[in-house]
């Protein structure tokens, strides 16, 4: 059984988290996605805006209204469970140990896939896992593969583009704080979970939405 891994920092997840990850899977034939939240990113000194819990319970909010056709979706808490900063070839120890006989594919988008050859432990990394890039096919990717290529001697397997692989958190927080609509970027659980917290400097659903 193949099952797919999809990382990431979920800050807050967005629309194109949920359509990329069940795109990719049912373009793998897999039989599951496992999302995974980052609990301390090595690479973010200060953090993500918003606590694990939050972050966990908005992912969970959003598969709950995925009603896509895909692979089933699945929100994982390892790396809150876990002191110190998140490295995914823990988390990718942990899942192989914890779900013997499973093979699992890790989920990159380009960005994602041209780092990786900095990550933690990155030669352990890529022998447990088959690397599965997504993507607007160009320049951009070409580069990272040949990276990826390059630091493990390893092919990367091109899923294809994904629907809104474009999209970013960082954009979504940008939005929220700007007081512009959301509708397209966000569940509508999630939105609402947003504006009771008031994260990303959100205020409250505005009259008449």
């Amino acid at each position: 059984m193949r099952c797919g891994i999809f990382g990431g920092s979920f800050d807050p997840v967005h629309n194109g988290h949920v359509q990329a990850a069940s795109a990719v899977g049912g373009m793998r034939g897999l039989k599951r996605v496992y999302l995974v939240p980052v609990g301390q990113p090595p690479h973010k000194p200060d953090g993500c805006e918003a606590s694990f819990p939050e972050r966990l319970a908005m992912l969970q909010l959003a598969l709950r209204e995925h009603a896509d056709a895909g692979p089933p979706l699945e929100a994982v808490d390892l790396e809150g469970r876990r002191a110190g900063p998140s490295y995914t070839v823990d988390t990718v120890e942990h899942l192989r140990r914890s779900h013997p006989g499973v093979q699992f594919e890790l989920l990159v988008g380009a960005d994602m896939l041209a780092d990786l050859p900095r990550w933690e432990r990155g030669p352990d990394l890529v022998r447990q896992v088959c690397v599965v890039a997504f993507g607007r096919a160009g320049t951009a990717l070409d580069q990272a593969r040949r990276a990826f290529q390059g630091a493990f001697e390893q092919e990367v397997v091109y899923a294809g583009e994904a629907p809104l692989a474009d999209l970013s958190s960082t954009e979504v927080r940008r939005c929220l704080a700007a007081g512009e609509p959301v509708e397209r970027l966000l569940s509508p659980s999630v939105e609402a979970f947003i504006r009771e917290k008031g994260l990303y400097g959100a205020g409250p659903q505005p009259a008449g939405n």
